[in-house]
């Protein structure tokens, strides 16, 4: 019976430690007195917090070396509205859709296939930008994970589809 024990432990042992391996190092953050928890990346710098009042946000900028020297920066914002009631959430996520719409240079993206995400470019000086919105709602507020980057020339692939992948971490972590 100890042998069983002792083998168990270690194979969830190896298997904790291999999953670590191979994941990005996170960290944690909290709006809304701890309401609404997600995870980001380490590497990411957050650049804004406000975590009083409502609305709340914490915005990132996200090390793109193609926008190095340039005043362009990919950014993440994760921002949160408190709601009356859940009823209330489609409206939110309308209204800052509609917010977003008057951005300069928008424009729907038609390559986007995914119905939870409202993808689309808007302009930042002469750069254009692909902006990812997502709406969650937790408890009573809605949370906003909106990812942009500019669209540069000289921006691999991979590391758009890296930025991607962990904007899309993002929604996946964000919780209660």
């Amino acid at each position: 019976m100890k042998v069983a024990i002792r083998t168990c432990l270690i194979a969830a042992s190896l298997v904790l430690v291999a999953g670590s391996l191979g994941a990005q190092d996170q960290a944690s953050f909290t709006l809304n007195d701890g309401a609404v928890r997600f995870h980001a990346p380490a590497s990411w710098m957050s650049v804004m917090e406000k975590k009083e009042g409502d609305p709340q946000a914490i915005a990132f900028q996200v090390p793109d070396p193609s926008a190095q020297d340039s005043e362009d920066a990919a950014t993440v914002t994760v921002k949160t509205r408190q709601l009356a009631d859940a009823a209330g959430f489609a409206a939110a996520v309308q209204q800052e859709f509609e917010r977003a719409k008057e951005q300069p240079g928008f424009a729907t993206d038609p390559a986007n296939k995914d119905a939870a995400v409202r993808q689309y470019f808007v302009s930042r000086g002469k750069t254009r930008y692909l902006v990812r919105d997502r709406a969650k709602l937790v408890g009573k507020i809605a949370a906003e994970v909106r990812c942009q980057r500019p669209l540069l020339a000289s921006t691999p692939a991979a590391w758009s589809a890296q930025f991607d992948r962990d904007c899309d971490a993002i929604m996946a972590s964000l919780g209660s």
